[in-house]
């Protein structure tokens, strides 16, 4: 087909080169594949007539019928093309349909056809071939194959045919572009200085300021002049259209990449079965597969350590790949639950098994500035991360009012909350801590971690903020953890990080990318294709027909958001509880943190009179008539924490439970803990407690029984009750294997 007399393929290497982010569309649709086509012909038909309000509210429809690429290039001639360059550059507000119907114009690459053999004859016929035979191999080097092509191309590079040279670098610039940045500053590291020169060259050309670092420390540390020259060279075209990058060195440059990539600005990934790697020089240009969900976050991890092999001093670069590595903890949990339908899965959650360790070697003041940054930026998953794995570095620092852990134990985040009780009580456990703040408010806080059920989690992505902190604050109220996001892409990082998100809300009017291009990348992905959305908009919006239409096939439930003053009507929390599909959460949910403080609090150093202990007793001996799950140590935890605190306001509870309980493991440690109470402060047990106890020295199980004899022997008997127990458990001559007289 072709298309104002130039060819299709020729339109669609036009499209590779927009400067858009790489994003795409891809929604289950319940409208008639056949409408798709004709709304896109129809929707391009006006934008070209300049009714662009209208072509705009056609596209968008068209979206959501989800049009294939085929019937997007069918539909997308040069003159469609012009017409949507042009609709962007006027600032209109179909802006992001407009990039959303471009992006679907690039084919989706099949598995299959990614291929080894075909990707060599590629490059040798781009390179090598005829004027038709280099355009067609160029054209799908770039579509397929992208910077896969870079190893073969970087080459031909250094050949003595001044044709191939010159080819090469054509279908490196021109046709390969940003897509080559990755991996030919990789090549920089090359032992040729000849191939480095030509690399730097060839970065200059394409301009991307992700090769700013690499072409910074390539112009002041290289030993090859020439590399020197041509390095700085290149950086000078790069920093003329990135003037903020101006007199910062490669370790500064590295980490300001690390950041943008944690923080998911770049959107590299586009709807394709290419595989996803990440390049090493070893040798020669080496690739290391990544899952998908993991890609950002090894860029990042790779541009820290970057930015610590540049400057070692770069203090700032370690606490970056704290909160990455802390981040890939998350993705690592998220991916062992879905491990057992998805091999893939499971390699990427062994492959983080050494993570956790090299976290905690980073060391406390790193975990710390780390704890901070991502409290700043409210990067509360990260946070909580964090704090989990505080305590393997603590060495007894103490906590004023500036301490990012203090910070934490105050935050608007209940994960973040109870995960810095959890660290605190751990802290102490290992080293007595000597100063705290507020030492009635954390015990507050650990109270309510251990009885409050644990919240919904909740992420909202809206650029508003007055909208958004309408819908946190209503939220929040209502019991439920919150995660904010301000913008489209903020938010699917964050959907993609977040252990267990129960549900997303999202406004349909996003800052960054289409609402629809949200559901659809949420759809593609294992980590969130099952998470509920609620989709908010104004009142107008809601009451629209032909706006709810183009979400309620795609969404658990829409809800207006009233615009101005005030919160969020009934109407909205109603349709969020309706969307969990049950009504509240389940056990396991409710209970998990809880068990993790409650095992905390067993190892603590309930000696230290900074806090007051005994004021946990009555809300964890409620817990032990409680209804609790069987598959989540919270009843154990209760009973053990009762027993490391030992007041003996607990004694009763504990002895009623251990003389109506059946379990043999929590009776023995109910057992124990009476022990502990008895031990501290020389006890002499009514005749109520005395004889529960005493009635567990005849139970069938040896650790019950020997719990039992622990208990009263720990206690200040009279002299009634010792011959009690001695009677009680005198042993008879068939117990020690005699015979008895008849």
């Amino acid at each position: 087909m072709a298309t104002g007399g130039i060819p299709l393929a020729r339109v669609i290497v036009l499209l590779a080169l927009v400067a858009m982010p790489a994003t795409s569309i891809m929604i289950d649709s319940t409208a008639a594949a056949q409408d798709a086509g004709d709304l896109l012909k129809t929707g391009l038909e006006q934008v070209r007539a300049g009714k662009y309000k209208e072509g705009i509210a056609t596209l968008r429809q068209a979206l959501a019928a989800d049009p294939s690429s085929e019937e997007v290039m069918q539909a997308l001639g040069r003159a469609e093309y012009e017409a949507l360059l042009a609709v962007m550059a006027s600032g209109q507000e179909g802006r992001l349909v407009v990039m959303a119907i471009l992006n679907r114009a690039m084919p989706t690459v099949p598995a299959e056809a990614f291929n080894a053999e075909r990707l060599a004859e590629l490059v040798k016929l781009a390179v090598e071939g005829d004027e038709e035979q280099r355009f067609d191999a160029a054209s799908e080097l770039s579509r397929v194959y992208g910077e896969f092509a870079v190893p073969g191309l970087l080459a031909y590079l250094k050949s003595s045919n001044t044709d191939h040279r010159i080819n090469a670098h054509i279908t490196l610039q021109n046709r390969i572009g940003r897509d080559a940045v990755l991996p030919l500053n990789e090549a920089m590291q090359s032992s040729d200085a000849g191939v480095r020169r030509l690399v730097a060259i060839e970065l200059g050309n394409i301009g991307d300021m992700r090769s700013l670092a690499a072409l910074t420390e390539a112009a002041t540390k290289d030993s090859d002049e020439g590399v020197r020259t041509k390095a700085a060279e290149a950086l000078e075209k790069i920093v003329a259209r990135n003037s903020w990058a101006q007199g910062m060195n490669a370790s500064q440059l590295y980490l300001r990449l690390a950041k943008l990539y944690y923080d998911g600005n770049y959107r590299v990934l586009s709807r394709s079965d290419r595989p996803i790697v990440v390049w090493r020089w070893d040798g020669g240009l080496k690739r290391m597969a990544v899952p998908r969900f993991l890609y950002v976050l090894k860029l990042a991890e790779e541009a820290a350590y970057d930015a610590m092999a540049a400057d070692e001093t770069n203090t700032d670069a370690a606490a970056t790949l704290a909160r990455i590595l802390a981040s890939q903890r998350i993705a690592a949990a998220a991916a062992l639950a879905l491990a057992e339908e998805d091999e893939t899965l499971m390699a990427a959650a062994k492959g983080l098994a050494n993570v956790t360790g090299l976290l905690a070697g980073l060391g406390w003041t790193t975990l710390n500035q780390a704890l901070a940054e991502s409290l700043a930026q409210e990067d509360n998953a990260t946070a909580a991360s964090l704090l989990s794995m505080m305590h393997h570095t603590y060495s007894g620092d103490e906590f004023g009012e500036g301490s990012p852990v203090v910070a934490a134990t105050g935050s608007s985040s209940a994960l973040v909350r109870y995960a810095a009780a959890e660290a605190v009580l751990r802290f102490n456990g290992l080293k007595r801590i000597a100063s705290w703040p507020n030492p009635d408010a954390f015990m507050g806080l650990v109270a309510q971690g251990i009885g409050e059920s644990v919240p919904r989690s909740i992420l909202v992505i809206d650029a508003n903020d007055n909208r958004r902190n309408k819908m946190i604050t209503e939220l929040n109220k209502a019991k439920m953890n919150v995660y904010p996001a301000r913008s489209g892409a903020d938010g699917f990082v964050r959907a993609t990080r977040l252990a267990g998100v129960d549900l997303v809300v999202m406004s349909s009017d996003l800052a960054d990318m289409e609402a629809l291009e949200l559901l659809a990348k949420m759809k593609d992905n294992d980590l969130t294709k099952n998470v509920p959305v609620v989709i908010v908009g104004g009142a107008d919006q809601v009451s629209n027909d032909q706006w709810r239409n183009l979400y309620k096939e795609r969404v658990g439930g829409i809800a207006p958001i009233p615009e101005g003053p005030g919160l969020p009507t009934a109407e909205f929390l109603k349709v969020v509880k309706g969307t969990f599909g049950e009504e509240g959460p389940g056990a396991k949910a409710r209970y998990m943190a809880s068990s993790q403080i409650l095992d905390a609090l067993a190892g603590t150093d309930a000696g230290n009179g900074l806090f007051n202990w005994e004021s946990l007793t009555e809300t964890l001996a409620a817990m032990l008539g409680a209804e609790l799950p069987d598959d989540i140590p919270v009843r154990i935890g209760a009973i053990r924490s009762l027993g490391n605190i030992r007041s003996p306001g607990s004694l009763q509870q504990l002895a009623n439970y251990f003389a109506n309980e059946s379990d043999p493991v929590h009776k023995a440690a109910a057992g124990l803990a009476i022990a502990n109470v008895n031990r501290a402060h020389g006890i002499t047990m009514t005749e109520d407690v005395f004889n529960k106890v005493l009635a567990g020295t005849g139970s069938s199980d040896a650790a019950v029984r020997l719990a039992a004899f622990a208990a009263l022997g720990s206690s200040q008997l009279t002299p009634a009750q010792m011959r009690e127990v001695a009677m009680r458990n005198r042993p008879t001559l068939a117990s020690m294997g005699g015979d008895e007289d008849e």
